[in-house]
């Protein structure tokens, strides 16, 4: 989740929850979503919601159905802005709470999701983040497809997040993946032996640990670097199921601390954990007094209420347990008990999804209206600087162009380019009115907007006025280069067939030219300009009849 120089406020929330005060980041970023609300900035808006979705998951007591509300708003508005690679991360965070609530399938497809809009990006940090997510949401459900996950994201955050060393987290999920094939094993009555890809995996966590005690997270979250808490727990849970033959000599005798009792395992949050491990441990020693007392710690501790996952683990758990002590019919009821929460789990899985579709097709909605609102902004735009009749650009788009201009000229810190501006008037366009009707008059105006826009160059401008006085921009042009575009323009006016128009139609046009100086206003410079018009047009009256119609 990293932020640059022009994001200040999101950089100091985000330095304040790396270093353990998730209360300061939850206020500045507060702070900045009320700030991007009230000057309307849809991308520091995605950034407060996703940071605030953060600092819940970082709460002692954290209520993930808040910080799952504030991550799929930020997932929206990302997808509203078009910024995919947050986008990405912010649906990867929303699967990691989906799967914290039990819903795994929403889980798995926000993952799926994820990891499609990653790699629609150049791979980085978001692709390495969307993988992992992908491997926890699928761990109870596809093991093989958690482990194809997880170690594209050991490959990506090797190759993007500096090393061997930023892979720890993933791999810590991998052993956990592991543990999880491992545990269905039992639960299925089906051989459970290590995979040597774990083995291999432990390996290469004991050299990270010893190279470095605190490697760098891949997620800003607990956990991203409790590798020296965690890797004990699950070398005491991999010893519950050791192979027959001895372990690499890279491994020596694995970790066993299914004595210690949970109450001191640091930190609270992988309690839960250590129960489930130090349960199987027991039980694989037949010493079911020790895994009854972890298998209740696991289902009654409400201070170390695990995942709705693992208290699933915790029950098959104490099935086996009533079965080892020959109570059958306990478990038997235990079993159906363990059915019906299932059965309702799914139930509420489901109200969940059409709660979550819901929600989407309201986004879609709104997405939609924005995307007009943005389109009928640009079209308003456009036509406010746009001459209705003739398509060309109006007198607002003249004052908008010549103030630029003119700024440059008069900023004395660099040269400005010469440009140039040239008034037309259509000469006797009363006449034309009145002997050719106003729809032909119209007509001419239009003919001359096309005239105008046959003669001007890539980046001259052709306006109207009003009535039949237009104006003619010409950037980057000096007066004789101008007076080539002028004459242009007259032998344009002079070969179009006006006939066409109306029998007996001749159509001429005056022109002004000025350039501009760097005392100029846009009123001196039309003064000018009118000025040459108006000499020009004197001329004309003297060579140019009348405009009549034929009878």
């Amino acid at each position: 989740m990293p932020f640059g120089p022009d994001d200040p406020s999101a950089a100091s929330a985000h330095l304040a929850l790396t270093a353990g005060q998730p209360d300061k980041a939850a206020a500045l970023a507060h702070e900045m979503l009320a700030s991007a609300k009230r000057s309307g900035r849809l991308p520091q808006q995605a950034r407060a919601f996703l940071l605030l979705a953060w600092t819940e998951l970082h709460q002692e007591r954290i209520a993930a159905d808040v910080a799952l509300s504030h991550a799929r708003q930020a997932a929206h508005l990302f997808h509203l802005i078009g910024d995919v690679s947050q986008e990405s991360a912010a649906l990867a965070l929303v699967a990691q709470l989906l799967t914290q609530l039990g819903c795994i399938e929403e889980s798995i497809e926000n993952a799926t999701l994820a990891v499609q809009l990653a790699e629609s990006q150049p791979a980085g940090r978001h692709t390495a983040i969307a993988y992992h997510h992908l491997g926890v949401a699928t761990l109870g459900r596809d093991s093989q497809y958690a482990r194809r996950a997880l170690l594209r994201s050991v490959e990506l955050a090797r190759q993007h997040l500096g090393g061997e060393t930023a892979t720890a987290q993933p791999r810590l999920q991998l052993l956990l993946s592991e543990l999880h094939r491992l545990e269905l094993c039992r639960q299925s009555s089906q051989p459970a032996q290590i995979d040597p890809l774990a083995l291999e995996t432990l390996a290469r966590l004991r050299g990270l640990q010893c190279a470095d005690p605190a490697p760098p997270a891949l997620l800003p979250q607990p956990g991203g670097s409790m590798l020296q808490d965690m890797l004990p727990l699950i070398e005491t849970g991999l010893g519950a199921f050791l192979p027959p033959t001895p372990l690499p000599p890279t491994l020596n005798t694995l970790q066993d601390r299914s004595a210690t009792p949970l109450d001191r395992i640091q930190p609270p949050a992988l309690r839960g954990l250590a129960a489930w491990m130090f349960a199987r441990r027991a039980l694989e020693r037949d010493d079911v007094e020790r895994a009854g007392q972890c298998i209740a710690d696991l289902l009654d501790c409400p201070q170390a209420r695990p995942e709705p996952r693992l208290l699933q683990t915790a029950h098959h758990l104490r099935i086996e347990l009533l079965e080892r002590q020959g109570r059958h019919a306990e478990a038997l009821a235990a079993f159906r008990r363990l059915r019906s929460e299932q059965l309702q789990q799914d139930r509420e899985n489901m109200a969940s999804r059409e709660r979550n579709a819901a929600l989407r097709l309201a986004w879609r909605r709104q997405s939609r209206a924005l995307a007009e609102l943005r389109h009928s902004s640009r079209q308003f735009e456009r036509l406010s600087l746009e001459d209705p009749l003739t398509g060309l650009a109006n007198r607002r788009q003249v004052e908008r162009i010549t103030d630029d201009l003119l700024q440059r000229l008069h900023d004395e810190r660099e040269p400005a380019s010469p440009w140039c501006l040239v008034m037309i008037d259509i000469d006797r366009f009363k006449q034309i009115n009145d002997c050719h009707t106003h729809v032909v008059g119209d007509e001419v105006l239009r003919a001359v907007a096309q005239l105008l826009r046959h003669v001007l160059r890539r980046n001259d401008l052709a306006a109207r006025l009003a009535g039949d006085e237009f104006v003619l921009i010409l950037p980057c042009t000096g007066a004789p280069v101008a007076r080539q575009v002028i004459e242009r323009l007259r032998g344009e006016i002079a070969r179009h067939d006006w006939s066409a128009l109306s029998p007996g139609l001749a159509v001429t046009a005056s022109l002004g030219l000025a350039e501009a100086r760097p005392d100029d206003t846009l009123a001196t410079l039309m003064q000018r300009s009118d000025l040459e018009m108006y000499t020009d047009k004197a001329h004309r009256a003297e060579r140019t009849p009348p405009a009549r119609a034929e009878t």
